[in-house]
């Protein structure tokens, strides 16, 4: 610019005037760009202040400690953890834990096609073959099929379909059953082992 008059000289100076005070009054970083470079803070501190956000498209890298406090969140898209993971608080799954041929879903523990579930009659493990072993307030039992075998406190039983083996403190129960009895007599045979009426196995003497 080619200077004409002094009048030329003063309208220079008011503009650089200008042009200094915006730039000690304005913010020097908002609305900034930096293209192919690196902003570095050195003992300094990036403070993100209530109602603003960091929004990172691309690629966040780091190294070093990350601790964060309060809630949050990942929204969606898969995430991969290669290292240890020591948990010391509460986990609470919603979703699906997935770790080769095991699989968690909610309270639900899947290991190939084994289920425990502990909200299936108070407690089950499920085989691939439709077997099962579970528990309620007063029995364990194995089934499978037709068959069933209980334990509890007072008896142990072994079951399939109508047939029943009992053992419980007064003795050993069967039924159904048939009670062998001497040609003509009617009369037990001595020495086999009989049935009573409440079906309970006993030896008879023969009378």
């Amino acid at each position: 610019m080619q200077l004409r008059d002094l009048s030329d000289a003063f309208w220079w100076i008011r503009r650089l005037i200008f042009r200094v005070d915006r730039l000690e009054a304005g913010s020097m970083l908002e609305n900034s760009s930096i293209s192919n470079g690196r902003m570095r803070f050195i003992g300094g501190l990036l403070l993100i202040d209530e109602g603003g956000a960091l929004q990172v498209v691309g690629r966040l890298d780091g190294n070093g400690n990350f601790e964060w406090s309060g809630p949050w969140r990942f929204d969606s898209g898969n995430g991969e953890i290669s290292g240890d993971v020591k948990l010391t608080g509460e986990f609470d799954l919603i979703g699906r834990l997935i770790n080769g041929d095991i699989r968690i879903e909610g309270n639900r523990i899947h290991v190939g096609g084994m289920t425990l579930d502990p909200t299936d009659h108070g407690g089950s493990v499920t085989f691939p073959n439709g077997s099962q072993v579970f528990t309620d307030d007063d029995t364990i039992q194995v089934f499978k099929g037709n068959s069933v075998m209980q334990v509890s406190d007072d008896y142990a039983r072994l079951q399939n379909g109508g047939n029943v083996v009992e053992i419980d403190p007064m003795g050993i129960r069967m039924s159904p059953a048939a009670i062998p009895s001497t040609p003509g007599t009617g009369l037990p045979i001595a020495g086999v082992v009989i049935q009573s009426a409440m079906g309970y196995l006993r030896k008879s003497d023969g009378t």
